[in-house]
């Protein structure tokens, strides 16, 4: 058999080869345009949540101090709008900047106060110190600054007591380191009933003062949880959210119902529109922005729920608070493009600005029960102590 030869297998032209090395190009291309568009799907959906996660945990932890606001704290005394530690006019909209090429922030001011439900102690005072019943301790350390209440028995006799220098210790039974504050007190020191003993010896309470806003932090803005009122040391406060850029605090205030004798009482809002009786929202002026502490008559614990002076825009007059945040990305896109632009929140006037920054808003709105409250929260809840409420509350 004659044997048969194959023919050598032919070379790839030129051509061939530039078709193949292009197809191959393309697909490498679409492939890393893929991996390039997933990787900056990530990166933004990272972004975004780093903002909604900073957002959620702030509006939380306030939502849940909000509703212990004026709890056994009489409700003129349960919001402070103060300024004494901030500096004129900031409480509303104070601007912060950062330096160039840092979006600047809005920072409005919440403080408020309520008395810790699980402090309580029974004890004296006498000659301008607090000594504790059967040697108990004060259980905790009281900084500088911090307040006790010292009520008598099924009254509203009661002074407040600010701790002086050096504060007091945990394991101290009794102590004189505390100042007398007369605007929060309804008595001065030397009432007899501070004094008595047995069954009426007056009650101890803490209480607990908080206030929030944007601070500067390391060239970075952050909402910040203060627990005194007068020290805005951001090295003792609670950070509780980064890159906040706005925080908008808005005031909702007690409104006659229809039909009432004072349904047609003017709205505390008139400069909104339509007008209303909202403190802080789009369209409220400067002198409308929050509540004001000098409005007359003050409404009080003896004060009936439909007289007038429950419808001025009193602190003691809030019904609810709302409290808006917006967190940002903490960089921007790369390549400059708008993303999510900057919003106007409330009363804020704020300026949108396509600078590359992701951005998330949460709004809330938090009822505040204790402010409606007829009652001094004293004596505590038991058979022992328990009195009534005089006012019918």
């Amino acid at each position: 058999m004659t044997p048969r030869f194959r023919r050598p297998p032919r070379g790839f032209t030129l051509i061939e080869l530039m078709v193949g090395s292009v197809t191959t190009t393309i697909i490498l291309g679409a492939v890393a345009l893929t991996v390039l568009a997933v990787q900056g799907s990530y990166q933004t959906e990272s972004r975004i949540k780093v903002a909604v996660e900073g957002a959620r945990t702030a509006t939380s932890f306030i939502e849940q101090r909000l509703r212990m606001a004026s709890y056994g704290v009489e409700p003129r005394f349960a919001f402070d709008f103060d300024t004494a530690a901030l500096g004129a006019n900031a409480k509303s909209n104070q601007v912060l900047e950062f330096g160039a090429g840092v979006p600047q922030s809005v920072t409005d001011d919440l403080a408020l106060r309520y008395r810790d439900p699980a402090w309580l102690r029974k004890g004296t005072y006498v000659n301008g110190g607090v000594s504790l019943l059967d040697g108990d301790t004060f259980g905790t350390d009281l900084p500088e600054g911090k307040r006790i209440i010292v009520a008598c028995r099924g009254s509203g006799s009661y002074v407040v007591l600010r701790t002086l220098a050096g504060g007091v210790s945990s394991g101290d039974t009794e102590s004189g380191n505390f100042a007398l504050d007369p605007a929060m007190s309804t008595v001065g020191a030397g009432e007899g009933c501070l004094s008595r003993g047995g069954e009426s010896t007056p009650s101890v309470m803490l209480m607990h003062e908080l206030r929030i806003r944007v601070m500067d932090l390391g060239g970075r803005p952050f909402l910040m949880a203060f627990s005194r009122l007068n020290d805005l040391d951001t090295e003792d406060a609670v950070p509780l959210a980064a890159d906040v850029e706005s925080f908008q605090v808005a005031y909702v205030m007690n409104r006659p119902p229809p039909g009432s004798a004072h349904a047609a009482a003017p709205a505390v809002d008139v400069s909104s529109n339509p007008v209303n009786w909202v403190l802080g929202d789009v369209g409220s002026v400067d002198a409308e922005r929050t509540p004001d502490p000098t409005a007359s008559p003050v409404p009080r614990f003896s004060t009936s729920y439909d007289d007038a002076s429950r419808y001025n825009a009193h602190p003691a007059n809030i019904r609810a608070v709302r409290v808006s945040i917006t967190v940002r990305s903490t960089d921007a896109e790369p390549n400059g493009r708008r993303a999510f632009p900057r919003m106007n929140v409330e009363d804020s006037t704020e300026q949108a600005a396509a600078d590359g920054y992701y951005r998330t808003t949460m709004t809330t709105t938090v009822r505040v029960p204790n402010m409606l409250s007829r009652s001094d929260f004293i004596p505590e809840v038991g058979n022992a102590y328990t009195t009534g409420n005089a006012w019918g509350g």
